[in-house]
């Protein structure tokens, strides 16, 4: 116990410093740019008044977050906002026609780009404000050319929108400015919605959706932003999610569950990809991104499954269990350092094979499977020493007591309750002893 303790602790200290390694290097590169822009400069006699750069601190204060940050992010929303009610309103009133429509608001992005390039070297983080609506713009643009004018064909609008994420990407990356990002690649999801609601072309929607996380995916491997990470993932499964529950038809199942497969895989890519190039741990945030990311799509596997049947619903939760009960077992026996990966992946599927047996059985049949499953997890965390999977053991243990004693005694005949409460029982005298007995071997070297 104390080893695993220890170990622990260092696993801890390592995550820390990594990530303030991590930090350094990107001030270290912030640094260059600031250098590289004084030397590019150098050939001007003129003097170079001393002023602060966006790496340098501030003086923390109320009236320094809102002059300096604050009001940069609502100016650029309620601008670009502004752009597209305006759009809506002539739409809405057919005052010019919609090549006009989609010229002028082109227009309106371009000038805000070139202002951004104009103020760039003075004032850089307002700069980099301005980029970023301007992005925004323009990937809306193009979304409404392609889907509410037929000005632009599919192939057109997609290319187009590519070259937008990437040079949104570039820039980012470039400036080390996590603003850009947020305002430039996330702040594009919402802005279908301020014009027309919610876009009856699933398709066309979540396409638009699928490039602006692509542009996440490109930065999650250069940088580790877990603000971006998670504006980006909860953003896009509420938009996924609420068409899920509220606008899906039969008739577009087959596209949203590919899709929700999409998302799933890029957040899932998102949510490792930075830690594994750069050699790093895995954070409790990855594991909770990972998680969260495996429940909504379950949860939107089982909603659009719903009309198949029962049995649908058991084969995808049994198939859940089993890829990542496998993913577990990989990841322990070839990145055993891995911890918090490890141990989510498990809990993952111990729960998902839980699940499938209260989905499949009832009444009686459940009480024993639990039971059964409870005994194998404890017996197989015995014999590796693994002490996850013997919590994994009681807390099901747990469970299958709180539903004899709230549930099964109201159900079960007499015979099925002194059955269930004699075989509960004697399990766990019997792991209690199996405690006793090799609490040496349990507790001596113990795996986590």
């Amino acid at each position: 116990m104390e080893n695993d303790d220890k170990l622990n602790e260092l696993l801890k200290k390592f995550d820390i410093l990594s990530l303030q390694i991590e930090k350094y290097k990107e001030e270290i590169n912030s640094i260059k740019n600031e250098v590289s822009g004084f030397r590019n400069s150098s050939s001007l006699n003129e003097p170079k008044p001393i002023k602060p750069t966006p790496s340098e601190p501030f003086v923390p204060g109320f009236e320094n977050f809102i002059g300096l940050k604050l009001i940069n992010f609502v100016g650029i929303i309620v601008l670009i906002v502004g752009l597209t009610i305006g759009v809506k309103y002539v739409i809405d009133i057919n005052l010019i026609s919609p090549a006009m429509r989609i010229g002028l608001t082109y227009a309106a992005g371009v000038a805000l780009f070139f202002i951004s390039l104009f103020l760039r070297k003075k004032y850089q983080v307002f700069s980099m404000i301005l980029f970023s609506g301007s992005m925004a713009s323009v990937y809306f643009t193009t979304f409404a050319a392609y889907e509410y004018y037929t000005l632009l064909s599919r192939t057109p609008a997609f290319i187009l929108m590519l070259i937008f994420t990437f040079f949104t990407v570039y820039n980012a990356i470039k400036y080390n400015k996590q603003e850009i990002a947020i305002l430039g690649l996330v702040g594009a999801y919402g802005i279908p919605f301020f014009v027309r609601g919610n876009s009856e072309n699933i398709t066309a929607l979540f396409s638009y959706i699928f490039i602006i996380n692509l542009g996440v995916l490109l930065i999650s491997f250069k940088k580790y932003w877990l603000s971006l990470m998670y504006i980006s993932f909860f953003t896009t499964w509420l938009i996924y999610l609420s068409w899920v529950t509220i606008y899906s038809s039969v008739d577009t199942h087959e596209k949203g569950i590919v899709f929700g497969y999409a998302f799933f895989i890029f957040f899932l890519l998102n949510s490792l990809a930075f830690k594994v190039i750069k050699r790093l741990a895995i954070t409790p945030a990855d594991t909770f991104l990972i998680i969260t990311n495996t429940a909504f799509l379950y949860f939107s596997l089982m909603v659009l499954y719903k009309g198949y049947g029962k049995t649908s619903i058991e084969n995808i939760t049994l198939y859940f269990g089993i890829l990542y009960l496998g993913a577990a077992i990989a990841v322990k026996n070839y990145i055993s350092s891995q911890q918090y990966l490890h141990n989510g992946l498990f809990g993952i599927s111990m729960t998902a094979l839980v699940a499938f047996a209260g989905i499949k059985y009832m009444g009686f049949t459940l009480t024993m499977v639990w039971v059964t499953m409870a005994m194998i997890m404890f017996v197989s965390g015995m014999l590796v020493r693994l002490k996850l999977l013997r919590i994994a053991a009681i807390f099901l243990f747990a469970a299958t007591l709180i539903k004899l004693l709230l549930v099964d005694s109201m159900k079960f005949n007499s015979i099925q309750k002194v059955s269930a409460y004699i075989i509960i029982g004697i399990v766990l005298l019997i792991i209690s002893f199996l405690y006793q007995k090799y609490k040496k071997n349990i507790f001596g070297t113990e795996k986590y």
